[in-house]
């Protein structure tokens, strides 16, 4: 019985060398999007687009690069208590880029400008230059010392339009300025 046994282990021993092989490693496969080129600028508009992939921030782009240029406005002028339509007038404004994020737009009013700040959503607010959290109409000096502007300018991709929206508070009333911008 002890021959059997020892006939059976030897058996099992041999048998196991035999269909035993050396792990071998697969080939690695390379993933062709890791060649891809991505922004990593947290600030940018593109941040981690196309990742993953090499970072090279010299395709990045920032929030003040989409807003930047020469527009023909469009602006449609109306009463804010009523709604009541006061009037339309095309001007051509000039955003300027001065930072990453911050512009500077000219052309609303005679000589003036007024500071904005854009987003990554493709957003962009008037700078609060003027009171604090106890004044009501915070906000922006625009064309005379009375009037202060607050509100926003978008970008839309669909169209490729500025929307913009600006409530100017002044000591003859309350009025907002809604209308599109196209590049020119």
């Amino acid at each position: 019985m002890n021959k059997r046994i020892a006939i059976l282990l030897l058996s099992l021993a041999t048998l196991s060398a035999v269909s035993c092989k050396k792990w071998v490693d697969p080939a690695p496969t390379t993933d062709p999007r890791l060649n891809n080129p991505y922004c990593n600028d947290p600030e940018a508009v593109n941040y981690n687009w196309g990742f993953p992939g090499k970072p090279d921030n010299s395709l990045c782009f920032f929030p003040s690069d989409i807003f930047n240029g020469t527009y023909s406005f469009v602006d449609s002028v109306y009463q804010a208590s009523t709604g009541f339509f006061i009037l339309t007038q095309t001007q051509t404004i000039n955003v300027v880029k001065r930072s990453q994020n911050k512009l500077e737009v000219f052309g609303l009013c005679g000589t003036g400008s007024l500071f904005i700040t854009a987003h990554s959503n493709f957003i962009a607010t008037i700078d609060t230059t003027v009171g604090d959290t106890t004044i009501f109409n915070r906000g922006q000096l625009l064309c005379r010392t009375q009037d202060t502007a607050s509100g926003t300018i978008s970008y839309s991709r669909i169209d490729s339009l500025l929307h913009i929206s600006i409530t100017v508070v002044s000591d003859t009333g309350i009025t907002t300025h809604t209308g599109k911008a196209k590049k020119i």
